[in-house]
């Protein structure tokens, strides 16, 4: 059975409490780990543009990021009940829009629901033959660490498939796909603890103005990744504050 697990969210950040009391766990989650990842073409981007136009980008991409994940989560969600893509597009069609007109305005959904119709007309999915988990939040107790990726899949031929999707502006550079490779590692370490099952493969699925790109990362290269991103896990916790978190736990428990 897996543990009890919640965000607790402190002046240090945000951290995950596996378990409860005196005996829980503190998990950092990829991302934050993936910190020490430092990106080029970031710092290049930043250089060259002001960190103030950076940001104000960002802000668009986290807009145009949500819209295309409504869309994906509520295909998902109703793939995984009906095993149908065409009631699923429906359903999405017109669910994700009603949701997502309460938080923000029609063109960043058009955007978003742009992105999607990539992945769907490109026949994404076609692959499917049963969806495991949908907005899966995974963590690995042995390393100490926590993420949730988009939804796992078992395919065709019986292997189990773990997808992240991305969304962007443009095709995404080498740099910033081996900072996905490295997530794609770490949410497989936390599948196989968490179920007791091997991952065949992780797909990043990145949907741009263009089309996607399709990154697949399987047999060697997906156990490098494992590998490599274990090393950062290691460090981050080297130079983790957990013990202000831990008190700040205990401290409302006692509250």
């Amino acid at each position: 059975m897996r543990a009890k697990i919640k965000r607790l969210d402190t002046q240090w950040g945000r951290a995950y409490v596996l378990g409860e009391g005196e005996d829980a766990k503190f998990l950092p989650s990829v991302t934050t780990v993936l910190s020490l990842y430092s990106s080029s073409y970031l710092a290049d981007l930043e250089e060259k543009i002001g960190k103030e136009d950076l940001q104000k980008i960002s802000d668009r991409a986290a807009l145009r990021g949500t819209a295309m994940h409504k869309f994906l989560e509520n295909f998902v969600i109703c793939l995984q009940k009906c095993g149908d893509q065409e009631k699923s597009l429906l359903y999405t069609q017109r669910k994700s829009t009603d949701e997502l007109l309460n938080v923000m305005e029609k063109k960043s959904i058009d955007i978003g629901r742009s992105l999607f119709y990539n992945l769907y007309h490109a026949g994404m999915f076609n692959d499917v033959k049963k969806v495991l988990l949908k907005e899966g939040f995974l963590y690995s107790e042995k390393y100490l660490f926590a993420g949730a990726t988009d939804f796992s899949f078992l395919d065709n031929d019986n292997l189990i498939a773990i997808i992240d999707f991305k969304s962007a502006s443009s095709p995404r550079g080498d740099d910033t796909i081996k900072k996905y490779k490295l997530q794609g590692g770490a949410y497989a370490i936390a599948f196989e603890e968490n179920y007791g099952k091997y991952v065949d493969r992780v797909e990043i699925w990145i949907s741009h103005n263009d089309g996607i790109q399709k990154i697949v990362i399987k047999e060697n290269d997906l156990e490098s990744n494992k590998l490599e991103f274990l090393t950062y896990c290691s460090k981050y916790h080297e130079m983790w504050q957990v013990d202000n978190i831990r008190n700040y736990y205990l401290q409302t428990l006692n509250s």
